[in-house]
């Protein structure tokens, strides 16, 4: 990704000289992921730096007052999305396969690999879940901060096989949620990128049909940003890596379903075998005699009647009734080249979609010509001017992409992004 501000204007603001761009070096204000350039414009006349500032020879004209608008700092600064990667730590990750390898080795490779590379874009935080009996959940943890590979490098690697062998997946997802919304640094969105490659438990490996129900609850409510409590919180988006090891047990809808809740999307209800007929008393009937699902279900405050589930499902008789399609991450822990694509292929889906507007300017929205007058262009195509699918200012120092907009800066890969916002439309706060 490159990260550019286009601010070309004259003295004043009003007209002067052309602006001159050169390609050099991010600055600090404005950073930029690895692997990119990026691109700053000096905004005519009377640039601040002297002849350290690359144009020397160039006639930049006379001097502009110092109120002039490219006297202040001018930068867009994406909000930095916090993601705490959560990993199963259960037995069944350790298994060695036909190739003499496991899942736990190369998923950890590929993990530190990527969160090496996104660390000054991205806040990372680590946790390594398992349990058995009263320890539910055995979770070591690492809390999200900025430049966090070192710390996370150092706990995943001291990790091996757990001494507890089941998955209390619904507890983990409330402790790594507890520890994002007690992060109180947090600029941008908040995400779980959650890899298991087991069925969820409540430590009793229990009955399969209750746990899954649980955690699609979970999910749902943590997207809502609704917290045990039922308090109102920050939503958090959850991405779901179902990767495969020689016990691998969890079926691919369950997983769909873990994916769609995780995106605030409609989930299809969970079921034992795929093939059989819908029942919508199943899961209460199943379940309602069971400790972990009856604690959870209570939580919800819903009727303790037949049909009852924690999570919220459609109805898979009605037609019109379509679940999601989040996307169901399922890297084969062997090929370590695809492992790191599909990491990096979920996490271009964070990237911030707003950006802050850094220094002591803000822009002038009483203006009703700022739609034709300021640009952003993404990856050479200029976005329109549209709150629904293209650019519009959140206030009066925050600009957000939106819809179609969003999605072309998110696609995987290098994408690079410019903010031409001139004089006219800048003032000082």
């Amino acid at each position: 990704m490159s990260l550019g501000l286009l601010a070309g204007c004259g003295a004043g603001g009003d007209g002067g000289p052309p602006a001159v761009t050169q390609q050099r070096e991010p600055n600090t204000a404005a950073p930029v992921l690895p692997g990119s350039g990026g691109s700053s414009t000096v905004g005519g006349p009377g640039v601040p730096g002297g002849e350290d500032n690359g144009f020397i020879g160039v006639d930049l004209g006379e001097a502009p007052p110092a109120m002039g608008c490219q006297q202040a700092q001018r930068t867009f600064v994406p909000n930095i999305p916090t993601v705490f990667i959560l990993v199963d730590r259960s037995d069944s990750m350790f298994q060695q396969n036909q190739q003499g390898t496991n899942a736990w080795n190369p998923l950890r490779a590929g993990v530190l690999q990527v969160i090496s590379d996104l660390q000054a874009e991205v806040r990372f935080g680590f946790g390594a879940f398992s349990g058995q009996g009263n320890t539910c959940p055995d979770m070591p943890m690492q809390p999200p901060a900025i430049n966090n590979q070192a710390a996370i490098s150092t706990l995943f690697n001291s990790l091996d096989r757990s001494m507890y062998k089941d998955t209390p997946t619904v507890a983990a997802f409330t402790r790594a949620a507890q520890t994002l919304w007690a992060d109180t640094e947090v600029e941008g969105e908040k995400y779980i990128l959650f890899v298991t490659d087991g069925e969820p438990d409540y430590c009793d490996d229990g009955n399969s049909l209750c746990p899954p129900d649980s955690v699609v609850g979970k999910l749902q409510q943590l997207a809502l940003g609704i917290d045990e409590t039922g308090a109102q919180q920050s939503p958090i988006r959850t991405m779901v890596f179902g990767v495969n090891s020689p016990l691998t047990t969890i079926s691919p809808e369950v997983l769909q379903a873990f994916a769609n809740a995780g995106a605030g999307l409609p989930v299809a209800p969970v079921r034992q075998n795929a093939n059989a007929a819908y029942d919508p008393n199943a899961i209460y009937d199943q379940c309602n005699g069971v400790p972990g699902w009856a604690r959870d279900f209570a939580a919800t405050g819903k009727s303790a009647v037949r049909g009852q589930t924690i999570g919220d499902y459609i109805d898979p008789t009605d037609p019109l009734a379509v679940p999601g399609t989040a996307k169901v991450f399922r890297p084969d822990p062997n090929d370590q080249t695809a492992l790191i694509a599909q990491i990096r292929e979920a996490l271009a889906g964070i990237k911030s979609c707003s950006f802050d507007l850094a220094g002591d300017v803000q822009v002038d929205l009483r203006r009703n010509d700022l739609g034709a007058l300021a640009k952003i262009i993404v990856n050479g195509a200029a976005v329109p001017f549209d709150p629904t699918n293209g650019w519009h200012m959140l206030n009066e120092t925050t600009v957000a992409l939106e819809g179609e907009a969003c999605a072309m800066w998110r696609q995987p890969g290098e994408t690079s992004i410019d903010f031409d916002f001139p004089c006219d439309v800048i003032v000082l706060r």
